[in-house]
């Protein structure tokens, strides 16, 4: 499909950078998936700023995992101009905690705050709060804090300088995909056909 966006340019979809980030590899599966030939991926910093970007024409699409903490403030920032359009299950890269090989005790530790459940920041005495796994990824490797949780590739990629200290791989995630035109004209929009019906099928048949 070539992917225009109603004004005749090349369709642009926002979402969280830079390049290398959780938020790009899916939004990239999103247009394969889509077949959105010449789509145009722009990369954020701030998902209310690619709020006003949509509303000012700039973009066409944002993409933002449920577990990012402006979630709510997102939603909620625009609500009759901007809404959710659509939604999709993808897979983060494997991700983890490293450190860096010469630090035997470290102190301090970058990552995003949706990712704080998957290990103890508070036994950091320095908590360094990045906007993306990449950008985390970025500042590691620069030598900007003892660890960061990010992708394990950093690890495997750059082989000595980091140890992996967790290690808790791919995770399932829902993508939220926002526009401008509201496409939800009823109290529930869902795909009858999805991949869950055979499980609620197996759950029905082995009630008693």
């Amino acid at each position: 499909m070539n992917a225009s966006a109603p004004h005749g340019k090349p369709l642009k979809i926002a979402t969280l950078g830079p390049s290398g980030s959780n938020h790009d590899l899916n939004t990239r599966r999103y247009v394969e998936f889509h077949k959105l030939a010449g789509a145009e991926i722009v990369f954020i910093e701030d998902f209310i700023e690619a709020l006003e970007m949509m509303r000012r024409g700039e973009v066409d699409l944002m993409i933002q995992v449920c577990a990012h903490h402006k979630v709510a403030e997102t939603i909620e920032a625009h609500h009759k101009e901007i809404f959710i359009v659509d939604c999709f299950i993808g897979r983060t890269r494997p991700m983890g905690l490293l450190t860096r090989a010469e630090v035997e005790t470290p102190k301090s530790v970058g990552y995003i705050l949706p990712t704080a459940g998957y290990f103890e920041p508070s036994k950091f005495e320095v908590q360094v709060h990045t906007i993306s796994n990449s950008d985390t990824a970025r500042r590691l490797l620069a030598g900007e804090f003892d660890s960061g949780f990010t992708a394990l590739e950093v690890a495997h990629e750059n082989p000595g300088r980091f140890r992996i200290d967790k290690d808790i791989g791919e995770v399932d995630v829902v993508w939220l995909v926002y526009g401008k035109t509201r496409i939800n004209t009823g109290p529930l929009i869902a795909w009858r056909e999805a991949p869950v019906r055979s499980l609620l099928a197996s759950l029905e048949s082995a009630t008693p």
